[in-house]
């Protein structure tokens, strides 16, 4: 039977470590040191433990001493180390809370889903001094393996990454174990974009309040959560002006995605008459109202766009034979019927960030208008005159 290992401890006598100089591009002090255990036998075993200190450039020797000493001090006297957090622990008890209150409800959602679901049991139990890249790059490879889907996997490749820099800069680990993985081949996913026809004529099957609906979905591209948290106060003649959002069915005034996504939102022509028509129907009701309220009519409720969707489009979608329709769809199938225009004012349409997540995530290639592209390119240069006659 094995010995059982008792709980990592400092060695009593004193010690101050040692210091040296790391890296190329960018200099750093890093510090070692050494921690004790002592078995069921009695017999003492020494770690050696390394810690990054500081950039050279920002940091003295003497204060990268000092700072090696303050770590080893606080070692001695049996406060938490990695050498007895496992990675479950300090991800729920110290990362999340350290984090999670600075992230919207759905980024919270995804990250605290994925830290439960996939990364605590995968290497929850492991401490954080006993988890390498080996590890790492295995748990991302069987996430693959298992059919997850590329936007999953980079998530938690993501947020390993990230859970374990907060483990530096807590100077419970030394290096980054996490930070050069590598993303394995995974599932490639199915981007529906909604042909013109279909659209049109899902638009007309629906009721009046639930063409209105999706048209600014479909036109406007808004988020669903930025759809039913709009009050009339928002419309502004030719726009919308983001001023709050809904969440799961709940009212979140003053809150947005990003602070770029309360950005104006154009509205086309066309849904102009059917919204001044909708305010018509609604003209007592106050301008801090919802626009589309729920049915509940309970204050600070709002319609759930799942429940929207399930109740309202998709029993029609189905009987016009359309296999799949959402507010992801719509926004991507205006990006993608957008793509002949100017990408950066369908970025700002959209209102990304950054012009790469309008090209690469949203905007689909048109077979069609590839087609047409290459038959334009190759005719030009077939029909072209020769330089000899072009002198002539």
């Amino acid at each position: 039977m094995m010995p059982t290992i008792r709980r990592k401890r400092m060695r009593s006598r004193h010690q101050d470590g040692w210091i040296e100089e790391r890296g190329t591009r960018q200099r750093i002090w890093y510090g070692h040191y050494y921690t004790y255990l002592t078995d069921a036998n009695g017999q003492e075993k020494r770690r050696h433990v390394g810690v990054r200190l500081g950039e050279k450039s920002k940091m003295r020797k003497w204060e990268a001493e000092n700072k090696l000493r303050g770590i080893i001090a606080t070692h001695a006297k049996h406060q938490p180390g990695a050498d007895h957090q496992t990675l479950a622990w300090f991800a729920r008890e110290r990362f999340l809370p350290m984090h999670s209150p600075q992230w919207a409800p759905a980024t919270k959602e995804l990250n605290t889903g994925n830290i439960d679901h996939h990364i605590v049991p995968a290497l929850g139990d492991l401490l954080l001094t006993e988890i390498d890249k080996f590890r790492c790059q295995v748990f991302l490879n069987d996430l693959a393996a298992r059919g997850f889907s590329f936007s999953l996997v980079d998530h938690n490749r993501t947020l390993l990454k990230s859970i374990l820099e907060e483990a530096i800069d807590a100077e419970l680990i030394g290096r980054n174990p996490a930070r050069k993985l590598k993303m394995p081949e995974t599932k490639m996913p199915v981007k529906f974009v909604l042909p013109k026809d279909q659209a049109r004529t899902l638009l007309d099957s629906l009721c009046f309040r639930d063409r209105l609906i999706a048209m600014i979905a479909a036109f406007c591209a808004m988020r669903p959560g930025e759809i039913f948290g709009l009050t009339w106060s928002s419309w502004r003649g030719d726009h919308f002006q983001i001023e709050s959002t809904a969440w799961r069915g709940q009212f979140r005034p003053g809150k947005a995605k990003t602070k770029g996504s309360k950005a104006p939102v154009i509205i086309p022509d066309v849904v102009l008459p059917l919204l001044t028509a909708w305010r018509e129907q609604n003209k007592n009701a106050p301008e801090d109202a919802l626009i589309f309220p729920s049915k509940a009519g309970k204050v600070g409720h709002c319609i759930r766009p799942e429940n929207w969707l399930h109740r309202r489009v998709h029993p029609i979608a189905k009987t016009l034979g359309i296999a799949a329709v959402n507010f992801q769809i719509l926004r991507r199938t205006f990006a993608t019927n957008a793509q002949g225009g100017n990408l950066k004012d369908v970025q700002t349409h959209l209102r990304h960030s950054t012009v790469g997540t309008t090209a690469n995530v949203y905007v689909q290639a048109i077979p069609e208008s590839v087609r047409k592209l290459v038959n334009s390119v190759a005719d030009d240069v077939m029909s072209a005159k020769p330089i000899t006659e072009q002198i002539q």
